[in-house]
């Protein structure tokens, strides 16, 4: 018999505690998010020590349908806007479905391949239920936590935009 695997929920005042790098300058740093709202738009406080503190202005669309994750450096205390077809630290529920369904997906014109977990994730000293994928030349890799609510990225490497992050915990 298997034991099932942790899927945190995510939900109005879940806080995300990640590690960030920022590769291109060789900066590491906490990153923490944390969920004001699902509404629409639906708003993330971050805090980045040294940086500043500030917020994410998503769409809820952007939860059923972006097709595009910007990661942008924000700036202290300017909300950052996205639109519809945009997320940041997730992907959409419909790439999700389509993962899950065909073993892949295209993320910012990317095609990502689903491949074995080698090691498990884990989130609070729990093994996660995460899909790991890798991009086609292998050289962008994300971990997605395989909730069908909020497809969380728990983890990214090989970032294009120069900014790689790990989830060190969750507060649900």
């Amino acid at each position: 018999m298997f034991a099932q695997k942790y899927v945190p929920q995510i939900g109005i005042g879940t806080t995300l505690n990640y590690n960030a790098e920022a590769t291109n300058m060789g900066y590491k740093s906490p990153l923490t998010l944390k969920v004001i709202s699902l509404n629409d738009p639906m708003k993330f406080s971050w805090n980045i020590p040294a940086l500043g503190t500030g917020s994410f202005l998503i769409p809820a669309k952007s939860l059923d349908s972006a097709s595009k994750m910007i990661v942008r450096i924000p700036q202290s205390d300017q909300p950052l806007i996205y639109k519809d077809d945009e997320s940041i630290m997730f992907i959409s529920k419909n790439l999700l479905s389509k993962l899950i369904k065909d073993q892949a997906f295209t993320l910012n014109k990317t095609k990502f391949s689903v491949k074995p977990l080698e090691t498990p994730y884990l989130i609070n000293t729990k093994e996660a239920d995460v899909i790991y994928v890798t991009s086609d030349n292998g050289k962008v890799k994300l971990w997605i936590l395989n909730n069908p609510n909020f497809p969380l990225l728990v983890k990214m490497t090989g970032n294009p935009a120069g900014v790689d992050f790990d989830l060190a915990s969750i507060k649900e």
